[in-house]
């Protein structure tokens, strides 16, 4: 009889162990994220339940097997599999991590965007915060009239700001998402205003991106620069903008317009061409978008550089003035070797 108490006891000493050894050993064992308090976890679209165990090992987040052990006996596999960015925290077990995968509870994430010239800038920088590749964002970018516009003036239709968005986000998804923003951006008192110009939103971006390409420091200036070309548009003076040269040539390396670069037949080329080139040369800001709809009345119709290094204009009403201003600037980038 004792033989057999002794022998229960051992089952049931043994039995215990075991299940510490799981509970501890597994259901409440704590995720590895290393020295971090967070990490994000991601689960990509065509990612299957053998991608996500493979996934956590690999980071050494969780152990694949045993994670995958308790993942099925709580139900969490291949059916209820929800692609997105997770955010883990070291205090997580391996219990909270199943229940918090088979939840779907993905984050939103922030994406933003400025200072950028082209499609392909805009394709590089979307594709470092969403799941859409640079191809396949390029691509979807390289298709403007699936939206009613054209290469050139696709890029007025992306707003510069912070959304929100979740990172499974597609290129397409992207671009609608994009066009949605630009149609509540360019509200009725907005529209009135680009009217009153006589320009239209699209036109409005063209113009605020060459502002904002002449003017990349003060913001004080671009109420007077938007009014000094919409007085040239006014009066049918070419705008003459440098930034729309260097747009043209496409060589964003030139830091100073020779009489040589103003010879290209392109239509973005303000010194040959009239108006306002076919769309805008970069993304401008909402900030600069504004600036135009309220630019400043005044008479100015030439602006230069002035002979510092400040990145401030000097404006003046007439061609004598104008030449006066120019050849200080000249000089001052002779002498200090600017080319």
């Amino acid at each position: 009889m004792k033989k057999i108490i002794k022998f229960l006891a051992f089952i049931v000493i043994v039995s215990l162990g075991l299940l510490s050894y799981v509970y501890f050993g597994v259901f409440e064992k704590q995720v590895h994220l290393g020295e971090n308090k967070t990490i994000y976890f991601y689960i990509k679209s065509t990612d299957k339940f053998s991608d996500v165990i493979y996934n956590l090992d690999s980071l050494e987040i969780a152990s694949g097997k045993s994670f995958a052990w308790l993942a099925e006996l709580r139900s969490y596999g291949e059916n209820n599999i929800y692609p997105g960015r997770y955010t883990l925290n070291s205090s997580m077990t391996y219990s909270d991590l199943v229940i918090y995968l088979r939840s779907g509870q993905i984050d939103e994430v922030n994406v933003t965007f400025n200072n950028v010239r082209t499609l392909s800038q805009l394709a590089e920088k979307i594709a470092k915060q969403i799941e859409a590749s640079y191809d396949e964002l390029n691509d979807e970018f390289n298709n403007p009239e699936n939206y009613g516009y054209d290469q050139s003036t696709f890029l007025a239709v992306f707003i510069p700001n912070t959304y929100k968005m979740y990172w499974t986000t597609s290129a397409k998804e992207f671009v609608k998402r994009m066009l949605s923003e630009y149609n509540t951006f360019w509200n009725k008192k907005r529209k009135e205003k680009a009217n009153q110009m006589d320009l239209t939103p699209i036109e409005v971006s063209t113009l605020a991106s060459i502002v904002q390409s002449e003017q990349m420091s003060h913001s004080d200036e671009w109420p007077i620069i938007a009014g000094l070309y919409f007085n040239r548009l006014q009066k049918g003076i070419k705008l003459q903008s440098d930034p729309t040269v260097i747009y043209a040539w496409g060589d964003f390396s030139i830091n100073r317009v020779y009489f040589k670069h103003l010879k290209i037949n392109s239509k973005y080329n303000t010194y040959k061409y009239k108006g306002l080139p076919p769309g805008p040369i970069r993304i401008p800001d909402i900030r600069v978008l504004d600036a135009v709809l309220n630019y400043k009345k005044h008479a100015y119709i030439y602006m230069c550089a002035k002979p510092e290094f400040s990145g401030r204009h000097a404006f003046a009403t007439n061609g004598s003035e104008h030449k006066k201003n120019a050849k200080k600037y000249r000089e001052f980038l002779n002498k200090n070797n600017v080319r």
